[in-house]
């Protein structure tokens, strides 16, 4: 037969200065309530530690207490015959997905602006492939192996269906969209996979274009527009998506030109906020008259049909090859590092070139700030010691 539950008589005595303090009954010679005390009852309910009050009667009180017990032991006996619920069926991999996009749909930034388009599609679209290598049904499946297989075949390619292999750079960011879509489903990829086994970016010096290589690419451009859009590119680096949408109204071309690159309709910066770059004269100058022939475009390199070009890196190695360079060297973002390293080594401040570039962090900029190679090596040893062996002859 099962106990009664516990149930306590205590009386609660109150002081001069309203201090209050509890002492059990004792079972003779029962304390008697002052013009301050009351008796009450001590018991636990639901897990919780319950008081009640009942009155300054003793024999009220004690009765109180066992209907108390009776009351509580209903109460238990009807928790016991209630079926326990059984749990939930854990949530399969593509219900999480759904929800995961869904809350990146009305994440709110620290600004008050949604995520980017862009960066929910890229949400789906990287979830959605890892999911379909992996190819597990709950999160709890998902293995140190499945993670490093996926890897695998980003860095491998798909051939059959057209998908070229990526770089340790997007593999490390495709990553990280994974582990917040893991650690979302409650699956801790730090877990799984040790730190010496995740992807983490090597930051490589920078490459810049030599005066000769680029002055050999250019001089076999003959389309006005590519010539135009590549010399554009290295004189205020630019991202090869922001001179493709780049459109006639962010520039002034009055006697202080510049160029705005800024988030517009259909297209947004990498960092989602606005700069102001000064054009080089000469750059001002031939934007000026390509305008002049083009005054109906909205785009300043657009395609014949006006639309957003997509294709200047190919433009550009076929460029290479014809200038009979090696095309595995010339690549769009090298233009920007370019403009970079030049604007550092003939004298611009790093702060200006900081704001040129769009880094939040000048530490991103420093990373121009390489020691010089080649001819360029070669002449500053000239400059420093070039006079330094006559003046010892001398002396």
């Amino acid at each position: 037969m099962k106990s009664l539950p516990s149930v306590s008589l205590y009386i609660r005595i109150t002081d001069e200065k309203g201090r209050r303090c509890y002492e059990r009954i004792r079972r003779r010679n029962p304390q008697v309530c002052g013009p301050r005390d009351a008796y009450c009852l001590h018991f636990y309910a639901q897990g919780k530690r319950k008081w009640l009050s009942v009155g300054t009667d003793l024999n009220a009180a004690s009765a109180a207490r066992g209907q108390k017990e009776q009351e509580l032991l209903v109460l238990s006996k009807d928790e016991a015959t209630q079926p326990k619920p059984s749990p939930a069926a854990p949530k399969t991999l593509e219900e999480l997905r759904t929800a995961f996009i869904h809350d990146k749909r009305t994440t709110i930034k620290k600004d008050g602006t949604p995520l980017h388009p862009n960066t929910i599609r890229s949400f789906e679209v990287v979830t959605r492939g890892f999911l379909d290598t992996i190819k597990r049904t709950l999160p709890s499946e998902v293995t140190k192996q499945d993670l490093k297989d996926w890897m695998m075949k980003l860095r491998q390619g798909d051939p059959a269906r057209k998908r070229k292999a990526v770089s340790h750079r997007t593999v490390c960011n495709l990553y990280d969209s994974v582990a917040a879509f893991l650690m979302f489903s409650g699956v801790d990829h730090k877990k799984l996979l040790p730190q010496c086994e995740r992807p983490t970016p090597v930051e490589e010096t920078p490459q810049a274009y030599t005066m000769q290589e680029w002055s050999k690419f250019m001089f076999v451009i003959t389309s006005v527009r590519d010539a135009l859009a590549f010399e554009f590119l290295l004189k205020t680096g630019a991202r090869e998506r922001e001179m493709t949408y780049l459109e006639w109204t962010d520039l002034d071309l009055s006697t202080n030109p510049t160029v705005k690159f800024q988030t517009k309709q259909g297209f947004r910066t990498k960092t989602g906020k606005s700069r102001v770059v000064p054009l080089e004269r000469g750059l001002a100058e031939k934007l000026a008259a390509w305008q002049a022939k083009n005054p109906a475009a909205r785009l300043v390199f657009p395609t014949a049909k006006g639309d957003v070009e997509g294709h200047f890196l190919r433009t550009m190695k076929e460029y290479a090859k014809k200038s009979r360079q090696d095309e595995a060297n010339f690549w769009l973002h090298k233009c920007r590092d370019t403009f970079a390293t030049w604007s550092l080594r003939r004298g611009v401040d790093i702060r200006t070139v900081q704001h040129w570039l769009g880094h939040a962090d000048i530490s991103m900029t420093q990373r121009y700030l390489a020691p010089e190679q080649g001819e360029h090596a070669q002449n500053q040893i000239n400059r420093a010691f070039g006079d330094t062996q006559a003046g010892i002859a001398t002396a």
